[in-house]
């Protein structure tokens, strides 16, 4: 916990809003969907589904909308979730979307649009190498639980230095990872 806490007053001494950021891919992002307080019908049926789940969810209601939200905002089909509670997590990013869920990962699989998962999947670095076959150019990877201990956020930060990807955003609670190959390498650090 203590760890956590020192994680977290880091995260808030370095973190940004829409305003710090040059970026125009990110800039759409956060001021569109990372800071979209429209209330919609999906809330009301993401909050049951928290309430309702039989396995312990690592996400918040508040990052359970901002999942809802990105899903929508990226126009995601294709969807992949490895996490240890990926009924409840495929229910929440399935809620008023038209999407394909697979929860396992198989060499038989195609590119997925969006890729969820906790952080605990990673065993070592090659674990993401195995991913960047199943993802595009405009492919997205939401990684749960990067400041959740100590070695969560070394592997955050092993992540942050592969030369595939391009783009993280450091949320606190979520890693937003991004290999568009026509922008620069950068990394933000915003408060949602």
């Amino acid at each position: 916990m203590h760890f956590k806490i020192k994680a977290y007053f880091n995260f808030f001494c370095s973190s940004t809003n829409q305003h710090g950021v040059h970026s125009p891919f990110v800039y759409n992002l956060v001021s569109k969907c990372f800071y979209n307080k429209k209330q919609t019908p999906a809330y009301a049926t993401i909050k049951s589904i928290l309430k309702k789940s039989k396995t312990p969810t690592t996400i918040t209601y508040k990052v359970a909308k901002l999942l809802n939200r990105t899903l929508s905002y990226f126009e995601s089909k294709r969807v992949l979730v490895l996490a240890n509670s990926a009924d409840s997590i495929s229910q929440i990013l399935s809620t008023n979307n038209e999407i394909l869920i697979d929860t396992t990962l198989s060499p038989n699989s195609n590119e997925y649009d969006m890729i969820y998962l906790d952080i605990d999947y990673f065993e070592s670095l090659s674990d993401l190498t195995s991913l960047h076959s199943k993802t595009h150019n405009d492919s997205i990877v939401i990684i749960n639980s990067i400041h959740n201990s100590r070695t969560s956020s070394i592997i955050w930060e092993k992540i942050k230095k592969d030369p595939y990807i391009t783009v993280t955003i450091d949320t606190f609670f979520l890693g937003f990872v991004f290999i568009r190959k026509e922008q620069a390498k950068e990394d933000f650090i915003i408060r949602t």
